[in-house]
């Protein structure tokens, strides 16, 4: 997993490292000589083009830029904001570099588009409100072929992930100390392209907690339940998955074979009568169970050991009288549950505040859902996704997954974030196929926690793998179950 910091967070650590006269041009020093290292190992080329800003981060521009002249490379530099007043280290490594050849920024039209770009403007004190001038110098870079950003890119915010209306597209981004928060949510993800850490000695990540960890796939393989060789199907779990008001019957459907298909070793879907032909057709080695109100519930609640419950449900009597009975036995019988889709919106009603909800329990809302549930809108959920996340633990008391891009889990004591995943899976039922996934594994043994980062794991690997084999375009949400099967095994 990789720790992940706010800018604020690595400021103060860098700031704090350095203890003694000379500490911070010597680290700076050694960022510059360590990403020449880097550029003289990836790159043939011998031209290349430095963006240089007033602050420190133009400073560890000017002196990669001296690193790659000794190597006989062709080294031009610009002085970006030639009337700004430099800081002391950038004003030293300026002058450590006057032999570079400088160019202005009117000509950087004339330079071939084979010529490497390196962007030390702002790094980790950069912003998103530019200014045209700026704006106009970056849509410039993006004729160049291969760019590499210093830090981070010119127009990310290094905590939020938003840019400004024109940001640095780096194909690399050679990053010092710790790996910063915008350069792993939203687009500045998508701007920083493969990441390259040096931590320059300074160990913070051995030191300071971080906001949050970041984890794909390969980081949660240990969590896979292994068959014994003489098991049976009662070793592997009982899930009772409770879905599928009128009109939406596949969301019961597919939450189920997700159970079944990801290792449950029984597996009963409660959901209305009017859907349990077409259950029994598709996946005739589900118990289904028809239920037209809450009493109808009550018999199967002491058999699961886990319970889904939301996919397909919504407002109405059905939902909130089946919803409410679950939970109030729950309260009392600890059974490990998860809450998705119409549960979530139902938990917002007055009717659902009187219910104490488990800590173990396991909510799954997308940004829709979470705006409902705390009152607000779903934009100003995706403004801050992990602070989104860590109020509705605080108000629920339970394991959140925030779905999306970047899907964040968190508990009360920690948050985590999925690296893995993209926009193939922005369509219906890929939410029921998780829930059914979570399930089934809290079925198995795990516990919710590394359930909920297992399933988020493998779900996400499951639509990367349909992307490189079809395409982000036109997945069926249950087509990933085939591949997230196999990822399993």
């Amino acid at each position: 997993m990789n720790s992940i910091y706010t800018a604020q967070q690595v400021k103060t650590y860098e700031k704090n490292s350095f203890i003694n006269e000379g500490d911070a041009l010597r680290a700076m020093m050694e960022a510059a000589k360590q990403s020449v290292e880097i550029l003289n190992n990836i790159f043939s080329s011998t031209d290349f083009l430095i963006l240089c800003g007033p602050g420190n981060n133009g400073g560890d521009g000017y002196f990669i830029g001296i690193g790659l002249d000794k190597l006989n490379k062709n080294v031009k530099c610009v002085d970006v904001l030639d009337d700004a007043k430099k800081s002391p280290l950038c004003e030293h490594a300026f002058e450590k570099a006057k032999n570079l050849e400088f160019i202005d920024v009117n000509s950087l039209k004339k330079i071939s588009s084979k010529t490497v770009v390196i962007d030390a403007i702002f790094g980790i004190g950069g912003r998103i409100d530019l200014g045209s001038r700026i704006e106009e110098i970056l849509r410039a870079c993006d004729r160049f072929e291969s760019k590499i950003a210093i830090d981070v890119p010119t127009g990310i915010d290094c905590d939020t992930g938003e840019i400004s209306q024109a940001c640095f597209n780096a194909d690399k981004t050679i990053t010092f100390i710790a790996y910063k928060l915008g350069q792993r949510i939203n687009e500045g993800k998508n701007y920083c392209g493969k990441l390259i850490l040096k931590d320059l000695g300074l160990g913070m990540n051995e030191s300071v907690s971080p906001i949050i960890k970041e984890f794909s796939f390969e980081d949660i393989k240990e969590n896979i339940p292994i068959r014994k060789e003489n098991s049976h199907k009662g070793d592997h779990g009982k899930l009772l998955i409770i879905a599928g008001d009128e009109g939406f019957g596949g969301a019961g459907i597919m939450s189920s074979e997700s159970g079944l298909k990801t290792g449950a070793g029984l597996v009963k879907l409660l959901t209305r009568k009017s859907h349990v032909s077409s259950s029994l057709a598709k996946n005739p080695e589900i118990m289904v169970s028809g239920a037209d109100n809450a009493q109808d519930l009550e018999a199967n609640l002491e058999w699961p050991d886990a319970v889904v419950a939301g996919p397909g449900m919504y407002k109405n009597f059905w939902s909130e009288q089946i919803l409410y009975k679950l939970l109030s036995f729950v309260a009392d019988s600890g059974t490990p549950t998860l809450l998705d889709a119409g549960a979530l919106r139902l938990l917002a009603h007055k009717a659902f505040s009187r219910l104490t909800l488990n800590s173990q329990t396991v909510l799954t809302p997308h940004p829709g859902e979470a705006a409902e549930m705390l009152n607000t809108t779903p934009k100003e959920i995706q403004k801050n996704r992990i602070a989104s996340a860590k109020e509705l633990q605080k108000k629920y008391g339970c394991i959140v997954v925030l779905k999306g891009n970047g899907t964040i889990i968190c508990d009360k004591n920690n948050a985590y974030l999925c690296s893995s995943g993209g926009p193939e899976l922005a369509v219906a039922g890929t939410g029921d196929i998780l829930s059914g996934i979570i399930g089934s594994l809290i079925a198995q043994g795990l516990t919710p926690l590394d359930a909920a980062k297992t399933g988020v794991a493998i779900h996400a690997r499951a639509g990367e793998e349909f992307a490189n084999d079809v395409g982000k375009i036109g997945l069926a949400a249950s087509e990933l179950i085939s591949y997230i099967r196999k990822f399993l095994n």
